[in-house]
């Protein structure tokens, strides 16, 4: 999609972070946005900045874990703007971060904390495709979808276990919806970010406190409040490297180049151990081999 003037981008998650710096880069590029996010007076202060700055904008409310939701807000956007060009599912929530600097090991997880996670991170990413696809083929023409994952999607440092694993989903649902929509002219990224200026611990306590109990954070030992980052990359640059993806139909959104080196280390341990077979002599039949093969990888 090398022509984006005049496109029409739905952005979960746009009213803060990584999704408002996509927001800003694409208005820039003269693309009408559909800003979707559960916070309602975020969204509200989010859809007053980027209007002063010209661009054409609109707020949806959306819950990412609701079919209904995402049916409802697909909809009005649709009955602002027409027919969506640009998905991005960027809605996120981070795991917790405890107040004392501890790692938050996997044995001490909450099964409801897991769920949420992965109800936002993965079943969010799952709706907006469900949701936007079926429609996306019956406008034609071509399209893309930007799904949200992280570095921690490639590799899983120790005390982020259920992030990471929630974060893995979406790096292999966007490499096999890639290859599903290649001939139907849509392309996938996924975007792969490092540390990026955002208020996603605050967003995320917030998410933990309204779904796990208003005292959720504060009886774990979690953060709920955490300042922006001025060490971390500016999300509209992330923003601006996610619109060059796009125009270019790349798989993979690499902002933060310099994490290549434990990409590659995790990559030689699989090969470390990629031994004889199990069984002497044996080896999958080619039919099966050809089956598991994913084309958007050459």
């Amino acid at each position: 999609m090398e022509q984006v003037q005049g496109k029409i981008a739905f952005i979960t998650g746009g009213a803060s972070g990584i999704g408002f710096g996509m927001a800003q880069a694409f208005g820039e590029a003269g693309m009408k946005l559909v800003i979707a996010d559960v916070d309602v007076e975020r969204r509200t202060a989010a859809i007053d900045a980027l209007s002063k700055n010209g661009f054409d904008c609109h707020g949806v409310d959306l819950d990412v874990r609701s079919a209904a939701s995402w049916t409802a807000a697909a909809d009005l956007a649709e009955a602002r703007f027409g027919a969506i060009d640009i998905l991005c599912n960027n809605a996120g929530i981070g795991q917790g971060r405890r107040t004392d600097g501890t790692r938050l090991l996997l044995e001490a997880t909450d099964e409801e904390l897991f769920r949420l996670v992965f109800d936002i991170n993965v079943t969010g990413v799952f709706l907006g495709a469900r949701t936007f696809v079926p429609r996306m083929v019956a406008r034609g023409g071509a399209g893309h979808i930007v799904n949200t994952g992280s570095m921690a999607g490639l590799i899983a440092p120790p005390g982020l276990a259920t992030y990471s694993a929630s974060k893995y989903a979406v790096t292999a649902l966007s490499e096999s919806l890639r290859a599903e929509l290649a001939d139907r002219h849509i392309g996938v990224s996924v975007l792969c970010p490092g540390g990026v200026q955002s208020r996603l611990e605050t967003t995320s306590a917030e998410r933990r406190n309204q779904q796990l109990g208003s005292g959720y954070d504060r009886e774990t030992g979690f953060l709920s409040d955490r300042p922006i980052n001025p060490e971390m990359m500016d999300p509209i640059a992330v923003g601006r490297h996610v619109l060059r993806a796009i125009r270019n139909n790349d798989l993979y959104i690499f902002p933060h180049p310099e994490y290549v080196d434990l990409i590659a280390e995790r990559f030689a341990a699989i090969q470390r151990n990629i031994g004889l077979s199990a069984q002497d002599g044996y080896t999958d039949p080619d039919w099966l081999l050809a089956a598991s093969r994913n084309p958007a990888y050459s």
